[in-house]
């Protein structure tokens, strides 16, 4: 699924419960998104964690795929700030959804 895909669909997005509402805007619901936009871009070929390519996905909780040059042993400040980055975009998705 594309990021245009999912852009796309923010029209389709129905009316949602406060339960699924209070999901999405808690830190799992925000790193499931996050986990999602990057399994729409497929970064987990890339990606140095072999579990996220075992799996054919992203497993979090780090994206460290996001980096320039991903590598397990990237410093602790560089995948602090992709996971804010990452972090934020999801909140003005959801914003942008109705979510939040």
């Amino acid at each position: 699924m594309s990021t245009t895909h999912i852009n796309d669909m923010q029209d389709e997005i129905p009316d949602i419960s406060d339960t699924t509402r209070e999901y999405l805007l808690s830190d799992a619901g925000i790193a499931h998104f996050m986990r999602l936009l990057s399994d729409a871009n497929e970064n987990w070929r890339d990606c140095p964690v072999k579990r996220c390519r075992r799996a054919r996905g992203c497993q979090g909780p780090d994206m460290i795929c996001q980096l320039r040059e991903p590598r397990l042993n990237a410093p602790r400040d560089d995948v602090a700030r992709i996971n804010a980055g990452m972090r934020q975009r999801v909140l003005r998705d959801l914003e942008r959804f109705g979510i939040w």
